[in-house]
């Protein structure tokens, strides 16, 4: 018998055969419509890492670091599908397409990246090796558009991987299916280009070792089937590396999550925001390290280094509403990340060699995350992440367990006054003993935490009010 996945191909061919039917075009809208509760709904042992590890590091960095301005966003494009972002910079694409000439990052050091990566408390890396601009980052044999025509002339993608692999770091690529530099990017069927890139993709899963994760970025334009040849990209991935996990914007048409759910990836990609409480599918926020105009994936000198109040907030975000995030840092014209984006990922890694426990390998909840702070838990144990804003009184919805020991991770010799009964968990503590930012309290429970749930999801906090478990 054909499995899922060949039977979701058969019907797309015969979707295709009645392509000139306006009954093609209703059937496909039904087809690619899927909602969150038919995909993945829990991690398995091929994706269980990445969900335990909740927190990982970005890199967006080529030649373009040498104009200081928006990586491929701000390249003013002369062709029909070139895209440009006035507000991320403006390098004319006749300059921006010969910037590599002068790339020489003579201090770039792996090494040096995954040490910093594993001491900001990260679990995996992901790495740029094209970006929308075009520009690759590895050695490649089907463009001299590449690092190996720089002056550094060095393959960064192997020395990256290697590191990572020493190091017992995960690593995966991002790669954007956009192509604003190929001459044959979007021309006629696009059938020479997605030889190319696929091309690409073969030489990134064959050549590195294991990849972990490949990180897709693309808006399509033209049909899945034909044009972006979708089928063929996803099964040479599979294909060359069988474990690995992909996000879910491989050749989008009108919005995430709307391809056919055989090609619609592992997780999901809020970006530049923290993504809702979901535990019924993966997700994982991409944020940037540095805010800048029109961006700040990239090296800006011009950007500002986000605060560490914002960045332990923007974790515990994620973390509690059941999500991983990607921290992106731009590295500069020398090969260095910068000194002050360092700073704040080692802050970073000073926090969670304190309170990691409360983070890696936990899933969020019992109780849903708001204005209030929010919750993790793992085994028997609940964490709670709470702000300074509760004037040192929280009320929470009743447990069905007792709870047997009540500690304060942040501030030991000052436990909360907890009290627990039909209808609710109340917690004082005086906001002198809080701490300014979050004060993490741990709740060790006599049954398993995840029976808290209620039909699988969290319980609702309203600041103030106590109701009981229907």
């Amino acid at each position: 018998m054909m499995d899922e996945h060949q039977k979701y191909i058969k019907f797309l061919n015969q979707l295709y055969m009645m392509r000139k039917t306006k009954l093609f075009f209703m059937l496909m809208i039904l087809s690619v419509n899927v909602t969150n509760s038919q995909i993945n709904p829990i991690a398995d042992k091929r994706t269980q890492w990445w969900q335990d590890a909740r927190f990982g590091m970005f890199i967006h960095w080529d030649m373009s670091c040498i104009a200081g301005t928006e990586i491929s966003w701000s390249r003013k494009g002369s062709k029909p599908l070139d895209i440009f972002n006035e507000k991320a910079g403006y390098v004319q694409d006749s300059v921006y397409d010969n910037l590599y000439k002068k790339f020489n990052p003579v201090k770039f050091d792996a090494t040096k990246w995954v040490r910093l990566a594993q001491e900001a408390g990260m679990k995996y890396i992901v790495f740029t090796a094209k970006h929308h601009g075009g520009f690759c980052m590895w050695d490649t044999r089907l463009t001299d558009y590449s690092i190996m025509n720089t002056p550094f002339h060095r393959d960064v993608i192997k020395e990256l991987s290697d590191a990572c692999h020493k190091a017992g770091m995960r690593f995966g690529v991002y790669y954007s299916p956009r192509d604003w530099h190929h001459p044959d990017y979007g021309e006629g069927d696009n059938r020479k280009y997605i030889d190319y890139m696929n091309g690409q993709v073969k030489e990134l899963l064959s050549n590195y070792g294991k990849i972990d994760l490949i990180w897709w970025d693309s808006y399509g334009h033209g049909d899945l089937i034909n044009f972006w040849r979708i089928e063929e990209t996803y099964n040479l991935v599979k294909k060359l590396q069988p474990d690995i996990m992909m996000n879910n914007r491989l050749a989008i048409l009108a919005a995430y999550n709307k391809q056919p759910s055989a090609f619609v990836g592992d997780f999901d990609t809020p970006e530049q925001r923290l993504g809702e409480f979901q535990n019924t599918r993966l997700w994982e926020s991409c944020m940037c390290l540095v805010d800048a105009p029109g961006g700040g994936w990239s090296y800006r000198p011009d950007g500002k280094v986000k605060s560490f109040a914002e960045c332990i907030n923007t974790l515990l975000g994620c973390a509690t509403g059941d999500g991983n995030l990607l921290l992106d840092v731009g590295p500069n014209p020398q090969g260095e990340i910068p000194a002050d984006q360092a700073d704040r990922l080692l802050e970073m890694g000073t926090w969670m060699k304190k309170y990691g426990q409360s983070i890696y390998g936990t899933r969020g909840g019992p109780y849903k995350n708001g204005q209030w702070g929010g919750s993790t838990f793992k085994g028997k144990t609940i964490y709670l992440f709470v702000n300074n804003r509760n004037n040192g009184m929280l009320t929470l919805p009743p447990l069905k367990s007792k709870i047997i020991n009540c500690s304060n991770l942040t501030n030991p010799a000052f436990a909360p006054l907890l009290e627990q009964n039909e209808q609710s968990v109340t917690l004082k503590l005086a906001t002198d003993k809080q701490d300014k930012i979050v004060t993490v309290i741990m709740l060790q429970l006599a049954e398993p935490a995840d029976k808290e749930l209620l039909n699988g999801q969290p319980l609702e906090v309203v600041p103030g009010i106590s109701k009981e478990r229907r």
